[in-house]
């Protein structure tokens, strides 16, 4: 046992030192890491809002804030500030405004902020956090999904309890199959439902009804009338999970269109500039373990679907169309590096930028995210050996310039 024992103490000796060491990465230096997420590129192109995420020592909580950079690198400024959670920046049709969520009032809230002036209002008061937020290209409505609570009563009914006794909680009684997920425990019982709220705010009307989950992106046509979304509304869903379909919303009377009829996933579809087309990602389920993820391409009416990523062996994700309406921006995996490609209807890709990530930093997961303009700047989280997502800009025929560098304080470089 003295051999393990010596090594043991070395190994613990060591560790001592190197946390002593204010020349390495030390356990507590996590408290100071800061990355970026969902970088949003301005409608002209001339600047980034994104969402600046820390650690607060104190509480062991993760915060951000959302701050704006120019896309030349210039006047870099928060926009919000305080510890709190702030996320989900979305900019007006004209830039001259924005759309986000925070907590900063104690619960996930939506706010509108005119950038000119700073002034700021409160649109809601919701009881569950909101998602996918999307602003309708009026400028009149914004919509997004939120968590319905559903009562279920259980069959076991509980002794009544004395007054004054003091028993252990009642059992959960849980009969759905899906009912517990990786990082939120045992879920409670409900569906996510879309939801519109005028600009000016007032109380969110329901758009979705039914025991379905109606979330991810939520993507306007071009005459704010209708919304396209991707659900899994089958009656056997939770036997074939995978089985979605797109869909388009009427918000005048909640009207559904189903636009796909296949087996298989079909999602993240999104309008083009001219109302004309709708691509969405999936592929013909073989009920394998894996299964490549394809770009097809659709009328607006589900009409004339066609594959164009056929001859491209990997997934693709995270459609975003073209000002042009000619082809559409995609996010794929490629030997460990992540990449932002254009892929025109005609089925050919080109590459633009690489190194897309650093979202996660317990995780190894790749991450990254990105957004497009009308004019074809991309603005995008950028990941290298040496740290995490820093923002990044690539204009049209460009490769990216790297814009922030959020972490040299700390790692004593740039």
């Amino acid at each position: 046992m003295k051999p393990i024992l010596t090594i043991l103490a070395c190994f613990v000796l060591t560790i001592t030192i190197a946390q002593d060491d204010p020349n390495r990465f030390n356990p507590i230096d996590v408290f100071e890491l800061e990355y970026a997420s969902d970088p949003q590129i301005s409608p002209d192109g001339s600047k980034v809002m994104y969402v600046r995420n820390f650690k607060d020592i104190m509480t062991d909580a993760n915060l951000s804030n959302i701050w704006m950079i120019n896309s030349d690198g210039s006047e870099h400024v928060p926009v919000t500030t305080s510890k709190q959670r702030d996320g989900s920046p979305r900019w007006s049709q004209d830039g001259s405004e924005m759309i986000y969520m925070s907590s900063k009032d104690g619960s996930s809230q939506i706010y509108r902020r005119w950038l000119k002036t700073g002034a700021e209002a409160r649109l809601t008061n919701l009881t569950h956090s909101p998602g996918g937020l999307s602003w309708s290209p009026d400028g009149k409505w914004i919509a997004f999904s939120m968590f319905v609570p559903q009562d279920k009563a259980s069959p076991v009914k509980p002794p009544r309890k004395p007054e004054g006794a003091k028993w252990a909680d009642n059992p959960t009684y849980i009969d759905d199959m899906y009912y517990r997920a990786d990082g939120a425990g045992y879920l409670k019982p409900g569906f996510r439902h879309i939801f519109i709220l005028s600009i000016e705010g007032g109380t969110p009307r329901q758009l979705t009804t039914g025991d379905f989950n109606h979330g991810g992106r939520l993507s306007w046509t071009q005459d704010s009338k209708s919304i396209v979304f991707s659900a899994n509304r089958h009656a056997d869903r939770d036997f074939d999970p995978r089985n979605s379909e797109v869909f388009r919303l009427d918000i005048a009377d909640g009207k559904l269109t189903q636009l796909t009829d296949r087996q298989g996933p079909d999602g993240q579809p999104t309008v083009s500039p001219d109302g004309q087309w709708i691509p969405y990602s999936g592929f013909d389920d073989r009920y394998q373990g894996y299964q490549v993820q394809k770009l097809y391409v659709m009328r607006a009416d589900g009409s004339e679907s066609r594959c164009v990523s056929d001859a491209h062996d990997r997934s693709v994700n995270n459609l975003q169309w073209a000002g042009n309406s000619q082809g559409v921006f995609v996010q794929y995996d490629d030997l460990g590096d992540t990449k932002i490609a254009y892929i025109g209807l005609d089925g050919k890709v080109t590459d633009r930028v690489d190194r897309v990530g650093g979202l996660s930093l317990g995780r190894p997961y790749a991450g990254g995210t990105y957004s497009v303009n009308a004019t074809g700047v991309v603005a995008y989280t950028l990941v290298g050996e040496d740290h995490p997502a820093d923002v990044a800009v690539s204009m049209a025929g460009t490769t990216g310039k790297r814009l922030t560098w959020l972490n040299d304080d700390l790692f004593g470089f740039k």
